[in-house]
């Protein structure tokens, strides 16, 4: 069966790379790739799935699969997937990226590592895998290797918008932020109401000093997902540098607490030098909230200290 090439991975951290030299054999060798599909299963039962629906072929196996998916039970679609694996002459790269994106959608990273990287041996220029992979890497602070691996993809005319995104995402760490708009237009090429990456490039024009256009971006990500917590906070971050502290508290503290939009905002205004702003801020949190106490003092023992060095006043 055919299954289609799109990158559907998510951000997700993986805790451990796993090399996989010599599983992807060809032809023999199935004792050594079975061990590998027995990994990737990840202990799971496979009794009832394989008695109530017997296969004749991988690729009834792989169609169950994707019926599975698509019904949202990942536990049998991952079943299906690795029985069709093990019926195979020679591991197929699409049907272990569809092991990799549960794995990688479940949070169990260090497999999802372990399938992208195989997928990778069998087809190096895998889009998908490349790209989550690359994800990845980045989540590990490995941005050279992710960006070695992720530029090829993001030369060809078939780059998964994901790709950029992430690419984006390396050169705004790097302080590169004409480079991470310049990327995150490419992904919005092709999905254009993205929230994600809509976000990502309002971030991007913050960090740039560019507000008016960080705060356009991030009313569009709103626009297209009004419940984006991230994008309502990185909207507060925006109104606080403009100094609206009001407009600020109320869109971070649409995905968060109130507290903690207190604490936020109190952050910020102390980064900026407007140090009464901050400590008032930071008061606020902790009235508002004992779990904020410690985190909102220890910002104003660290205002205190910022002040006393820029020779203003010491708060009692």
């Amino acid at each position: 069966m055919k299954i289609t090439t799109r990158c559907r991975a998510a951000c997700a951290v993986a805790t451990l790379s796993l090399a996989l030299a010599g599983c992807a054999a060809t032809g023999g060798g199935m004792s050594q790739e079975s061990d590998v599909y027995g990994a990737l299963g990840a202990g799971g039962s496979s009794v009832a799935y394989g008695t109530a629906f017997p296969v004749g072929s991988p690729e009834e196996a792989y169609r169950n699969g994707e019926a599975a998916l698509r019904a949202g039970d990942a536990d049998r679609a991952l079943f299906e997937y690795l029985r069709g694996l093990r019926m195979e002459r020679r591991p197929q790269a699409e049907a272990l990226y569809r092991v990799g994106i549960i794995h990688h959608g479940r949070g169990n990273h260090e497999l999802a590592d372990m399938a992208y990287r195989w997928v990778l041996e069998i087809d190096p220029r895998h889009p998908g895998a490349g790209t989550a992979l690359g994800i990845i890497l980045i989540q590990q602070r490995d941005y050279d290797q992710a960006e070695r691996l992720l530029a090829p993809i993001a030369a060809r005319r078939d780059a998964p918008w994901q790709t950029h995104n992430a690419l984006g995402v390396i050169a705004d760490m790097r302080a590169d932020h004409a480079t991470a708009q310049g990327h995150y237009a490419r992904a919005l090429e092709t999905n254009p109401r993205t929230p994600l990456v809509l976000n990502n490039q309002g971030y991007s024009r913050y960090l740039a000093g560019d507000l008016p256009g960080a705060r356009q971006a991030l009313r569009q990500a709103l626009n297209a997902n009004p419940n984006y917590d991230l994008a309502w906070r990185n909207l507060g971050l925006v109104h606080a540098r403009e100094g609206d502290y009001d407009t600020a508290i109320e869109a971070v503290a649409r995905g968060g607490d109130r507290a903690k939009a207190y604490n936020d905002i109190g952050y910020i205004s102390m980064l900026e030098g407007r140090y009464q702003d901050a400590l008032g801020f930071f008061e606020e949190a902790m009235r508002l909230s004992p779990a904020y106490y410690v985190t909102a003092s220890e910002n104003a023992r660290s205002l205190d200290q910022l002040i006393r060095r820029n020779g203003g006043e010491v708060i009692n």
